[in-house]
């Protein structure tokens, strides 16, 4: 089982009523040489609002804040960045005081990694990997950075919660596994929502608000993290499976954190000879599942939904593309040009799809394998193709890496 774990004040003691200002303070004094220590903790904050805005899969979220920052306090990041870097080395440590190790964490997370769970801290992406990791190892959980399967930062990621695109896209970077998910943590808004619109089952540590329009999934639950594992272990005496929501919103996010996917593969230094290695012989490469994807946007996803808006009654072809690597000998692409065009066909789609009326969503469609289909479900049909080609990248990358 893929487990999400919130950090603050879920596996780590951090009241951010108390954390945030003195980091801000120490911040500020530390660049003072830079900019008012009293103007910088409004710059820093309004930079955060930058990335919690951003629905960019292009941008990552450290590009948002640096992008902000910067212009703002008129130095360039290149002047900063060693001395930034030195602050979270030497004088962000100093705030470990301010918390504190929550009771039975460690023994949560001991059990279940001993059961060969994949634990993810999926904390809010706010801060530099530097500064995240330095809060993990705070909670004292007893465990070696690299045996988690994945940790949030925002050098990495695109979005922030409370978005659902959050969750997809770490789903995405682990490259969805087929198993099942679970998230865990104290923040209902946060943590809960964002989860249970894509359709996992979550604990919320607490007590549930009296009042929530949300339905939440099934097997969800709350309560102290003492009795966490007493609900993974039911969980799994359900032979729990996810199942992506069908709703517009979870299935829009899963389509834009594919696009922040595609946007990883393209910052990761990965040499093109890498890109054109397939891992077996009858396997793609990376190259040749780019260009797949991104044809099949231009010439199959987006035709079709301009179809579903200028026609009454539509009828959709079946789309034969899997020859076309070979016809159309994706192996010989460039990868960055095939990335970026991905990226901009996946962003048309997405507007198209956003712009799609309550009717339009729910109309039925002509096809001619499935038979009357809703909208809905087409797109559905776009989400599974992009989780089996992320899936096959990951393992691909893995794999050719060696």
């Amino acid at each position: 089982m893929i487990i999400l774990f919130d950090l603050d004040n879920t596996l780590l003691g951090n009241p951010m009523e108390t954390f945030l200002p003195a980091y801000l303070h120490r911040l500020g004094q530390y660049l003072s040489d830079y900019y008012s220590p009293k103007e910088l903790p409004p710059a820093i904050l309004n930079g955060t609002e930058q990335m919690i805005n951003n629905v960019d899969p292009s941008r990552t979220l450290e590009e948002c804040f640096d992008d902000y920052f910067y212009p703002l306090i008129g130095t360039e990041k290149e002047i900063l960045e060693y001395k930034i870097l030195n602050f979270y080395q030497r004088e962000f440590p100093k705030l470990a005081p301010l918390t504190k190790e929550i009771p039975h964490a460690a023994s949560l997370i001991k059990n279940l990694l001993e059961k060969e769970d994949k634990l993810v801290i999926a904390t809010n992406p706010l801060f530099p990997k530097i500064a995240i990791d330095h809060r993990i190892n705070w909670a004292n959980l007893g465990i070696e950075l690299n045996e988690l399967e994945y940790v949030s930062n925002f050098e990495e990621l695109h979005f922030t919660k409370p978005r659902p695109e959050f969750v997809a896209e770490i789903l995405g970077k682990i490259g969805w596994p087929d198993e099942p998910v679970a998230m865990i943590g104290n923040e209902w808004d946060m943590d809960i929502l964002p989860a249970e619109i894509l359709g996992i089952p979550t604990y919320y540590i607490g007590k549930p608000p009296d009042q929530s329009e949300f339905l939440l999934h099934p097997l969800s639950s709350s309560g102290t993290i003492e009795n966490v594992l007493d609900w993974i272990n039911h969980l799994n005496l359900k032979n729990h499976e996810f199942e992506l929501n069908n709703s517009k919103a979870a299935l829009i996010a899963v389509l834009r954190a594919t696009a922040a996917n595609m946007d990883s593969f393209l910052r990761m230094q990965i040499s093109p000879s890498l890109f054109k290695q397939r891992s077996k012989a009858d396997e793609w490469s990376l190259i040749e599942i780019i260009s797949h994807m991104a044809d099949v946007d231009e010439e199959v996803n987006i035709p079709r939904i301009q179809m579903i808006t200028s026609e009454g009654n539509p009828f959709i072809e079946a789309a034969l593309t899997d020859q076309w690597a070979d016809e159309r000998e994706y192996i010989l692409n460039n990868p960055e040009k095939e990335l970026l065009r991905f990226i901009h066909n996946r962003v048309s789609l997405i507007g198209m799809i956003e712009s799609l009326t309550p009717q339009q969503w729910n109309k039925s469609i002509n096809h001619a394998i499935f038979g009357p289909t809703p909208t809905s479900e087409l797109i559905k049909f776009i989400v599974q193709h992009d989780r089996i080609h992320i899936n096959q990248m990951v393992k691909t990358l893995e794999i050719i890496s060696q």
